[in-house]
């Protein structure tokens, strides 16, 4: 009779150090839930001390204030929510190398295609986020099934 242990376990079977060695990248939209995925992904990327970048997708609507407004034209607004109350928890943490980033593009593409440029440890997504109402959210789905990254997927708290 055979034990599975870590040292049992085939090559290749899980990341590598060098898979390891990437930035943790979250998505926020100022929702609770990616608040929660931003906590989640700071303490991962303080666990395997490597970089946290967060990132905002600029697409056509944004919420700002509870409501949803066009992107256009509101850039600095959303610019100024993402560095003052949407990574506020990150301020001050000397623990914590990161950096905030707004990009253009949908929030599921955005997450894709970074996590492949970066070599991200790991991509962690809110199960769903601004008004999305089901359990697992469109952005979430996308990630998951077209990342070739690990996906952290985060439930809010009411799941």
């Amino acid at each position: 009779m055979s034990s599975n242990t870590s040292s049992d376990a085939p090559p290749g079977a899980g990341p590598s150090d060098d898979e390891l060695a990437g930035p943790v990248i979250v998505g926020v939209d100022g929702s609770p839930n990616a608040q929660r995925a931003l906590l989640l992904a700071a303490r991962i990327a303080r666990s395997f001390d490597v970089d946290l970048n967060v990132f905002h997708a600029l697409g056509l609507m944004t919420l700002i204030e509870g409501r949803h407004v066009p992107s256009e034209g509101h850039r600095d607004d959303i610019e100024r929510l993402l560095r003052t109350e949407w990574c506020a928890s990150l301020q001050g943490d000397p623990t914590l190398r990161w950096r905030a980033e707004i990009i253009y593009g949908s929030p599921a593409d955005v997450l894709v295609h970074l996590g492949r440029d970066l070599v991200a440890s790991f991509v962690v997504v809110g199960s769903r986020g601004a008004g999305e109402e089901q359990m697992l959210g469109s952005t979430s789905h996308h990630v998951v099934h077209h990342s070739d990254r690990p996906v952290v997927v985060v439930p809010p708290l009411d799941a």
